[in-house]
């Protein structure tokens, strides 16, 4: 029975609609928060590759991966932001200030939004995943909830001493959320994992996020999102 549902629930994939703007995911407002949004886009197949003081190259997402100069300077966009020149120390986000799974997880990082641009994200990461891509999604949040605005973008991040531009879309529900600001990220490695009860079987990260909204979307059901949780392989970062 539970296989049927789950069938039928992927059969309705191109054609949920939230009813509301509700959060996906409730959860603890901290500095690195807990909360969990939803999944990278209401089409579980629509995860894209994105590929754009102190010198670090600047590798270009939206440029079909091209490198900035080996002694560029950080952009004046996210000079706000801290990164490593060393590709071992200066990072952002680090033990004191992560939560244990989110570390294991992604390692120390620093996760930037542009000044110029809310939807250009650029990331730089200590444990660089030259065999696994680095997702970013898209979120709001109020009030320590929050709701994905659009698709998960992904790229190999394969060197720590390079920091990595994220273009990011909110291609949500056709528009209905364009006027929803990008305040937050939901940042995973594009790995497969056994999820508990309900899920019950192996899912690519996204793929369990993005069932985890159809359910609560659909039926008000918040248990696939509080698997999801519980496995804590994801980085959410209030930007």
């Amino acid at each position: 029975m539970k296989l049927l549902t789950l069938l039928m629930l992927i059969s309705l994939i191109s054609c949920v609609s939230p009813r509301d703007k509700r959060a996906l995911y409730s959860g603890t407002e901290k500095t690195t928060d807990n909360t969990t949004g939803n999944n990278s886009s209401d089409n579980s197949s629509n995860v894209n590759e994105s590929g754009d003081g102190t010198s670090v190259p600047i590798v270009d997402g939206s440029n079909s991966g091209s490198t900035g100069g080996t002694n560029s300077n950080v952009p004046a966009e996210i000079r706000h932001c801290n990164w490593s020149t060393d590709g071992s120390t200066g990072f952002e986000n680090t033990s004191s200030n992560m939560e244990s799974y989110s570390l294991s997880h992604l390692g120390e990082n620093t996760i930037c939004q542009s000044k110029n641009t809310q939807s250009d994200i650029y990331v730089q990461l200590k444990n660089a995943t030259a065999d696994v891509r680095v997702c970013v999604i898209p979120t709001y949040e109020q009030n320590g909830r929050s709701i994905y605005l659009g698709e998960a973008r992904c790229q190999f991040v394969d060197s720590n001493k390079k920091i990595y531009k994220f273009p990011l879309l909110k291609n949500r529900d056709y528009g209905r959320y364009q006027n929803f600001a990008i305040n937050s990220v939901m940042v995973m490695k594009e790995q497969t994992f056994f999820f508990d009860s309900p899920f019950y079987r192996e899912q690519i990260t996204y793929d369990a996020y993005f069932i985890c909204s159809v359910n609560l979307d659909l039926y008000g059901d918040s248990s696939y999102c509080d698997a999801f949780r519980q496995k804590g392989q994801y980085f959410y970062k209030k930007l």
